[in-house]
């Protein structure tokens, strides 16, 4: 049995001086002077529930000069993370059972995090002809073709019918491919507009990747006024970030766009904030390749935004990290309570760390925050009620 001893115990309902005991994978106890035979001290320290991430890129396999399974992991458990959910643009595209399966099995294999892989919707991401619904995996939770729209309307609305009679879920990245030509904006708000309304009509539930405008996140509000199953996500580059040039789908957008993010995420009409952790090369990223490394710097980010620019407590930071994401995959994570998952990030929020490429696990080092300090600093990440990182040793 482990004991992690001394810290400030923070989830999203409560913040708590007490003590936490962890046993077969499990939390077990929380409390003083519990007996243990290890101890994890984490006197000066916060202990949250480890961070889970619904949205990331780890390239493998088929394009692991940028990243692989054990690379993206090894950010993951830097960054506090212990569940990671894989989108499906790999080569082989994640569109049949056995590619499906060789990453699971891989991943299962390392025994570091806990990776959900999700499944395409589309054979080879084109939108023209869906895979095989009828003989899914049972493991698979949501599918995704996520980098595409999905451009038929009357094939988009037959797709949300029958992910409906499956019981999955879909992660929609929101483009409209023709309105790309004459401004992102309308091609982010007009789909996602539509499929708010075809998650109503049908009854479908959709989960909406990087909402990124006001309105955007305007229309998944008045879905959720009305009681569809709807749920969105915003990145921490969208939530630090505006006015930028730096290549991301969906671009960083304006300040009012930035600053109506934040406020929906306080007020709770925006779920989550998950990473788009979307690692290139040197040279894809001077060719034009979209995205960032975000695995790593995600806590400190979104704890700059809320924490010291917004004044928010770290409860909430704990909910749009770990709970609610957790919710929403429907796993037993994301709360320090008896009987959950024993997965656990310490944090030392008097360290600051600045960010280097000698510094970054990532194979990758695309980000714009090159060189920018925050505060927060991951010092111990535990997955399943064992150590996985530790930043002193750097032990994985």
């Amino acid at each position: 049995m482990i004991v992690i001893k001394g810290g400030t115990l923070v989830d999203g309902q409560r913040t708590v001086q007490a003590d936490v005991r962890i046993d077969q994978g499990k939390i077990q106890a929380i409390g003083l002077n519990l007996e243990a035979d290890q101890v994890i001290d984490a006197t000066g320290q916060v202990v949250m529930p480890a961070f889970v991430d619904l949205h990331a890129h780890f390239r493998d396999p088929g394009l692991t000069y940028k990243e692989d399974l054990a690379t993206g992991t090894q950010a993951a458990l830097k960054g506090g993370y212990g569940t990671v959910v894989l989108m499906a643009n790999t080569k082989p595209t994640v569109d049949n059972n056995e590619v499906y399966q060789d990453i699971v099995e891989r991943a299962n294999a390392l025994d570091l995090i806990q990776i959900y892989q999700n499944y395409a919707i589309s054979k080879g991401l084109k939108g023209e002809e869906w895979v095989d619904l009828d003989h899914l995996p049972a493991s698979v939770k949501f599918l995704s073709d996520d980098g595409f729209g999905l451009q038929n309307n009357k094939v988009t609305f037959q797709l949300f019918e029958r992910i409906k009679q499956l019981g999955k879920g879909l992660m929609i990245h929101e483009e409209d491919r023709e309105l790309s030509e004459i401004d992102y904006r309308y091609a982010e708000d007009v789909h996602t507009m539509r499929d708010v309304y075809f998650s109503g009509k049908t009854g479908a539930r959709v989960h909406f990747c990087h909402v990124s405008t006001i309105d955007a996140c305007k229309a998944v509000e008045y879905g959720k006024a009305q009681g569809y199953p709807v749920t969105m996500e915003v990145t921490p580059h969208h939530l630090y970030l505006s006015g930028l040039d730096y290549k991301v789908h969906p671009p960083i957008r304006e300040e009012a766009d930035r600053r109506y993010l934040v406020e929906a995420l306080i007020r709770g009409a925006v779920d989550c904030v998950a990473t788009d952790h979307a690692p290139h090369s040197v040279e894809d990223k001077l060719n034009g390749s979209p995205g960032m490394i975000g695995l790593e710097t995600a806590f400190q980010v979104v704890y700059k935004v809320l924490v010291e620019e917004y004044g928010q407590d770290l409860q909430l930071v704990s909910r749009v990290m770990s709970q609610r994401p957790a919710e929403i995959l429907e796993v037993n994570k994301g709360r320090i309570e008896v009987g959950y998952d024993a997965d656990l990030v310490l944090v030392d929020l008097a360290q600051s760390e600045t960010i280097q490429p000698n510094t970054i696990r990532s194979k990758s080092k695309n980000t714009p925050m090159m060189g920018e300090t925050f505060k927060g600093v991951v010092t111990t990440t535990v997955v399943n009620g064992e150590v996985k990182y530790r930043r002193d040793i750097n032990e994985y």
